[in-house]
């Protein structure tokens, strides 16, 4: 990809990408689906658990998309924050293809990962602390079907208070890869939009990796 910057949206706190020759129409159907897990899991969830990544998949889920895959659980306890960088997610069901492994690795090199690792290796805080991030690269594969990857990703620290010797943090990845369906998401793009419309403006943001 060189060094040429790429293009993202930021959904809420989730970093989007889509690879290039998506059809304008199925990246807007798509952008108003993550749009809508957003607010859905927003209202359901605290930001910071895993329950906040279990709404967004459900109301993906409940919009017709499929899950075709699933991240396994990995969850890396760090040492040195250089280690983040060799961080990778395990795949269970359908393989990822190239493209949307290179989007992921970039949407990976920026977000604050190796520095909040750091952070919490150096400042330890004074009681248990999470950090959630979330990465969804989506693609159209050659076969002309539209795969989107969520990956949540999870930093934790447990206090020193909780363990008087030693301070544990711990980077995990959850999620999975959803099948998009332009027919079946035409049954709801009405209630979608009008979920989204007042949101639009206020969570949603274009970015530059």
């Amino acid at each position: 990809m060189g060094d040429k910057p790429m293009n993202a949206t930021l959904i809420g706190d989730t970093l989007v990408t889509f690879t290039p020759g998506m059809p304008e129409s199925h990246k807007q159907g798509i952008q108003d689906c993550l749009l809508y897990a957003a607010v859905f899991a927003n209202r359901g969830a605290e930001a910071g658990d895993w329950a906040w990544l279990s709404y967004y998949q459900y109301a993906l889920l409940s919009l017709g998309l499929t899950l075709r895959s699933y991240i396994v659980e990995r969850p890396l306890l760090i040492s040195n924050a250089h280690q983040v960088r060799d961080y990778q997610v395990q795949i269970a069901g359908m393989e990822s293809t190239q493209p949307l492994a290179q989007h992921l690795g970039a949407m990976f090199a920026a977000l604050d990962l190796e520095r909040d690792a750091l952070s919490y290796l150096m400042n330890p805080p004074g009681e248990a602390r999470l950090t959630r991030y979330q990465c969804v690269p989506c693609e159209m594969t050659r076969n002309g079907e539209f795969q989107i990857f969520v990956c949540g990703l999870q930093l934790t620290c447990t206090s020193p208070r909780a363990n008087s010797r030693l301070s544990l943090v711990q980077l995990n990845a959850k999620g999975g890869s959803f099948l998009f369906e332009p027919k079946v998401y035409e049954n709801r793009r009405t209630e979608v939009q009008q979920v989204v419309g007042d949101w639009a403006a206020t969570m949603i943001k274009e970015v530059e990796l």
